[in-house]
């Protein structure tokens, strides 16, 4: 009997370090079994991984976070492509999207100022698409 007490108390304080308030991601990335989903906090020393996923076959994920202690950036990164969000509290969001446009074409529920940010990151990819477009222009001498 006294070797389980010291079984019993781990299994209580690793259930203690992941009770709490947490928010929580889940959603369906279509195409991409086999791949490896990252989640990750946006930091001024740049991007920190906080988890990770391999897919499987059914695309679907559930990443659980502890709660931030004041609104926040984070990102979902999949190779080179990224999907940024905020999370403000216990919330939780749901985002699918499809591997070949994993950054562009993706769908999210659950934040409005999610949703604003991807119109925001949009907007930004179709800037950066002119200015390509209009160097390769003057580079070409049109």
């Amino acid at each position: 009997m006294k070797k389980i007490y010291p079984v019993i108390l781990a299994v209580l304080m690793l259930n203690a370090c992941h009770s709490g308030p947490q928010f929580h991601v889940t959603g369906e990335v279509s195409d991409a079994g086999g791949k490896t989903l990252y989640l990750e906090a946006s930091r001024l020393e740049g991007a920190v991984i906080l988890d990770s996923v391999k897919l499987k076959s059914s695309g679907t994920f559930d990443f659980k976070q502890p709660q931030p202690e004041s609104p926040d950036f984070y990102r979902l990164r999949m190779e080179d492509q990224i999907i940024h969000f905020s999370i403000d509290s216990t919330e939780t969001i749901h985002i699918n999207a499809p591997y070949q446009k994993f950054s562009t074409d993706y769908t999210v529920e659950g934040s409005e100022n999610c949703n604003r940010i991807k119109e925001l990151a949009l907007k930004q990819i179709r800037l950066q698409n002119d200015v390509n477009r209009i160097a390769r222009e003057l580079r070409a001498g049109i």
